[in-house]
């Protein structure tokens, strides 16, 4: 009995230290406690509400001419209210307490009209539409906030009560944006063998001032197997040659506003002394308008075949792609002279994509009891700019981030999207070694107190020369890797045995480059004084551990550390996930018989159920934003695993 007392007072201890361990890393750190923000948003609520559907109507105007008119439309509203608190357990507390309330309304309608021709005649089969398109969307939204509040009681809390400082309110009225379409197809078939189909569109965006472009398309294919000197080859079920062109307009990367230059007024940029100390408000400029901005074109070509083999045991589908963008567009950097307002998008250059994408399905029947089915995908990728409309034939961006400057360069002849910076070949372990070094910069620049490296210091980074001009300047950058990955892959494999399935999908990202973001705050003492990870903690530079992983741990950041992009933050992005794992059983019908049940399986499921790759962040699945905006993992909540016991039962 003694013995088993001691124990549990020996787990209260344990509970007590961890809980006051917990309680302590998070006042240390800079995240708020989980139960506490459970508590501090119980009373915040959004409420919404959505009206959508679709309405048509279709008449024969003639037996083989029918027209269409189809309606449809999203109406949508919502309103919001939340208080923040006070916080008291992390390094960066904010005092103030705020209370804020919004709503906003939606809509978006598509209204098409088409006459559609259809005949065939002997061998012959011809399918032509014609029709309108038009589309609308828009929204408005009003809020407020204010500060200063003596009880935090939700009864109490509105905009009405509060302190008269920290009031601030908002209004939005997004310009209605509009789409109006010809549309023509037309696909025509011969003796089921010889296939051709094509398609015109004029497409009319509120987003240009010029706002219509032509937009063309045209496919054909070849069912070779239908012809005669095949008829002998039964092994082949079924063979197709095709390729197509067609040309695609893209105006997502655009707003409606983004022709117009734009002016707003605020106390820190555009209210003026003038006439003694009365404060007169003017107006800045916000945004630059770009009326010039034109239609982006996605001009896409493809190649290749399906074919059913072995009495379609075999299914194998190969594709050659490429893909050209030609206007691309892009928000640009302006210049320091535009002075600091929004950059518009504007049509920047040109890039291409291509690639293979192929699949192979077979199914087999090993004997009665067990069948295999299974498909395996794969697809590569290549991307390049061809063109960019600026002197440097580069344009730049930094995600916002706090490395100092910008850490993709998307450049002629690279990829879009690649990570740009200094090059660290090691650290500097010793005087000697840095004197050598600023002794061979004194000597290539003739300046007798050149450095060869900006804050050049022990167990800080070593950074390539990869001019060879003898000192690290900004012309020493480099390519750092590549965040689209060289090929995709994906293998779904399904097993059955007697009553029990099994079936698993498999999918991989290969060849790409991370810029994991997380080791900037985890792995730099000067950017996040607290809650160091292993790495700064046991793998940091020291005299006695040169061998590191992180440099040394400093109270400042410095160039040699953690203030510009460099290749510390890169890693390899490739990775195999089991996205969808199931295993089930499906009980004999002459079982169930006597019970009433037509059908009875039981099944376990699971996914995200492991992962396999060499990067240390989360999850190597990152989300792209946009055409430039991807591979930066920001600390990316990972994909959950789940496990799922299910039942299916009929009657």
């Amino acid at each position: 009995m003694k013995n088993v007392t001691a124990f549990w007072y020996l787990c209260a201890i344990i509970s007590i230290i961890l809980d006051i361990y917990l309680a302590f890393s998070f006042f240390c750190s800079d995240d708020d406690h989980p139960v506490a923000i459970q508590q501090r948003t119980r009373n915040d609520k959004t409420l919404g509400y959505r009206l959508f559907g679709n309405v048509f109507a279709e008449v024969d105007v003639l037996k083989f001419l029918t027209f269409r008119t189809s309606f449809g439309g999203d109406l949508s509203s919502s309103t919001t209210h939340s208080f923040q608190y006070p916080t008291y357990e992390n390094a960066e507390n904010s005092l103030v307490n705020q209370y804020n309330q919004g709503s906003s309304s939606n809509y978006d309608y598509t209204w098409t009209n088409t006459f559609t021709f259809h005949k065939s005649f002997g061998k012959h089969d011809l399918k032509v539409v014609a029709g309108t398109e038009a589309n609308r969307n828009g929204g408005s939204g009003e809020g407020g906030s204010r500060q200063g509040y003596f009880s935090f009681d939700p009864n109490y809390v509105s905009l009405s009560t509060g302190s008269a400082t920290g009031q601030s309110n908002y209004g939005y009225n997004n310009a209605a944006r509009s789409l109006f379409s010809y549309i023509g197809r037309a696909d025509y078939a011969f003796n089921d063998k010889y296939l051709l189909s094509a398609v015109i569109r004029r497409d009319g965006s509120s987003a240009f001032v010029s706002q219509y472009g032509w937009f063309p398309a045209i496919s054909a294919g070849w069912r070779i197997s239908q012809e005669e000197f095949m008829k002998n080859m039964s092994w082949i079920s079924d063979l197709k040659i095709r390729g197509g062109y067609g040309v695609l307009g893209n105006q997502t990367n655009i707003s409606t506003a983004n022709q117009f230059t734009q002016f707003s007024s605020a106390i820190g940029q555009s209210y003026y002394g003038i006439g003694g100390t009365n404060i007169v408000p003017g107006y800045y400029e916000s945004f630059l308008g770009n009326p010039a901005a034109k239609w982006e074109k996605d001009i896409n070509s493809n190649i290749g075949f399906d074919a059913t083999l072995f009495h379609d045991m075999l299914s194998i589908t190969v594709d050659y792609y490429r893909k050209d963008i030609q206007d691309l567009l892009v928000g640009a950097e302006l210049p320091g002279t535009a002075g600091d307002p929004t950059a518009p998008a504007v049509n920047i250059g040109r890039m291409q994509n291509n690639g293979i994408d192929a699949s192979v399905t077979g199914n087999f029947k090993i004997n009665h009891d067990m069948k295999i089915n299974a498909t395996l995908s794969f697809t590569t990728y290549n991307n390049k700019i061809l063109k960019v409309n600026t002197d440097a034939n580069y344009f730049d961006d930094d995600f916002g981030r706090r490395v100092g400057v910008n850490l993709v360069r998307n450049q002629v002849g690279n990829p879009v999207g690649e990570f740009f910076g200094y090059k660290v070949v090691g650290f500097w372990n010793s005087q000697a070694e840095i004197d050598a070094a600023n002794a061979k910069a004194q000597k290539a620049t003739g300046d007798p107190n050149a450095v060869y490296e900006t804050d050049i210091g022990l167990g800080r980074f070593k950074y390539a020369d990869v001019n060879g001009d003898g000192i690290i300047t900004d012309a020493d950058r480099t390519f750092l890797g590549n965040p689209n990955p060289k090929f995709s892959t994906g293998l779904n494999l399904g097993f059955t045995y007697k009553n029990f399935d099994f079936n698993i999908f498999l999918y991989g990202v290969f060849g790409n480059k991370i810029w994991n973001n997380v080791n900037y705050w985890r792995d730099f003492y000067s950017s996040y004084e607290t809650a160091k990870s292993y790495t700064a903690l046991y793998d940091s530079w020291t005299p006695q551990h040169m061998n590191a992983k992180a440099p040394i741990q400093e109270l400042n950041s410095y160039f040699s550390t953690n203030a510009t992009a460099n290749s510390y933050f890169i890693e390899n992005g490739s990775y195999l996930r089991a996205k969808n794992t199931v295993i089930g059983y499906t009980f004999a019908p002459a079982m169930l018989k006597k019970a009433g049940i037509q059908k009875l399986r039981i099944y376990v499921s699971a996914a995200n159920l492991f992962t396999i790759t060499g990067y240390s962040g989360l999850d190597p699945e990152l989300p792209g934003n946009s055409t430039t905006d991807f591979g930066v993992d920001e600390g990316t909540y990972p994909s959950s695993r789940t496990f799922l016991i299910g039942v299916n039962l009929s009657l």
